[in-house]
């Protein structure tokens, strides 16, 4: 009897766990419904209809961020390399410039996974329609919380720390192209 009590009290234990992991669903052009856990696998052209849809499964799983090919980084250094290093202060600003280019790729296909997360935890896509009768309610001071046509109607999802990851990879990636351009500066600056 003990055993079966401690049973039953892990699985409800477990249960929020179980109830949190998200599952996508879209139709694709042929009408052919498509099922995912994972978001960053639906592709962009699907992404409007897209919706979140009650999980059954476990945890979701977590991708890695996508690598850059030694090809694509060295295009990307191409466009604005900076002239030969002729001092050892040229040479390391040199190799931070590389290195700095290298991460801004990986960065901002990071930041592209975060947004399509955001766009799916944030919910609905309204109508035109839709927005208008909010918008009118909105006006006339009449509207609520659930008129809200943005609003996602599952209580387990919250766009909030899609958001907030979103942001803060965006501010590296601001942070990365500026120190980029004062290192380009700088090395210009060496070279006259």
């Amino acid at each position: 009897m003990r055993q079966i009590l401690i049973a039953t009290l892990l699985l409800f234990v477990s249960t929020p766990a179980i109830a949190s992991a998200a599952n996508y669903q879209w139709r694709d052009d042929q009408g052919v419904t498509h099922f995912t856990d994972d978001p960053d696998r639906i592709p962009d052209k699907y992404l409007e209809r897209a919706r979140e849809i009650g999980s059954v499964a476990g945890e979701k799983k977590e991708s890695a961020p996508a690598a850059t090919s030694g090809a694509a980084t060295a295009a990307q250094a191409a466009p604005g390399a900076a002239p030969a290093p002729k001092s050892a202060e040229q040479e390391r600003a040199n190799a931070e410039l590389n290195k700095l280019r290298e991460d801004l790729a990986a960065k901002k296909a990071e930041l592209a996974r975060l947004r399509r997360k955001w766009k799916l935890a944030k919910g609905r896509n309204p109508s035109a329609k839709e927005i208008k009768e909010f918008e009118e309610k909105q006006a006339a001071g009449k509207a609520t919380y659930k008129d809200n046509p943005y609003v996602n109607i599952s209580p387990l999802s919250s766009p909030i720390p899609a958001r907030i990851a979103y942001f803060k990879k965006l501010e590296e990636v601001q942070k990365d192209e500026e120190r980029i351009r004062q290192l380009e500066e700088q090395l210009q600056a060496q070279g006259r």
